[in-house]
């Protein structure tokens, strides 16, 4: 059913700066839990993280790409709005502009484990792998023609994802915090024939 009445400008750009202001309050709530865990008493040391202005860029770009495309439709091409067609086109279109803001989440959330995972690794390669992991799930989502089921397969394999890499750094941590009290033992076990060697002498 196609909309005759009503103007498609206010319900787009509408829909479109929820999209930045909700995209605005996810990154600032992301980097705010990475703060956070980085500042628990739970970890010794401080773990690197993406920078605010990384996290807020990657997730807002989208959302304002989109609302200035509206803007620039709104002056040129009023047909071209998401809400100047059918209800099941506008939900097409937001659907799609949903998806894109959940890539950059995959991203930022892939970026922040791989960093607590492999420090030594450098940063392009860590951009990379966030970039190919983050867009594989995108693409898999986006290969199942139902839009529930897309999100909710989205959604696991993110999860999954998140899960492996968390468990794969306590694993790493865990292996770290043994090697060094052994390394510890075997200092405190080495002193006491120092100590002999200095009586003798």
């Amino acid at each position: 059913m196609t909309r005759e009445t009503g103007s498609p400008a206010l319900p787009s750009l509408g829909v479109d700066i929820l999209l930045v202001i909700v995209s605005g309050i996810a990154a600032y709530l992301f980097s705010s839990a990475i703060a956070m865990a980085n500042t628990t008493d739970a970890i010794q040391v401080t773990l690197l993280s993406p920078p605010l202005w990384l996290v807020l860029a990657t997730v807002l770009i989208g959302p304002v790409w989109f609302l200035l495309l509206d803007v620039v439709n709104l002056l040129n091409n009023r047909l071209m709005l998401p809400f100047a067609g059918s209800q099941r086109r506008a939900q097409r279109i937001y659907a799609n502009r949903v998806h894109l803001f959940l890539l950059a989440l995959y991203f930022n959330a892939i970026l922040v484990a791989l960093c607590w995972s492999a420090p030594a690794m450098p940063l392009f390669s860590k951009l990379f792998l966030s970039a190919v992991f983050a867009i594989a799930i995108y693409a898999m989502g986006q290969s199942i023609p139902s839009t529930k089921l897309s999100f909710v397969i989205s959604g696991l394999l993110f999860v999954i994802v998140l899960v492996a890499t968390q468990a794969f750094i306590i694993y790493k941590m865990q292996a770290e915090a043994e090697e060094a009290q052994q390394q510890l033992i075997e200092q405190l076990e080495g002193r006491p024939d120092e100590d002999e060697d200095e009586d003798d002498n």
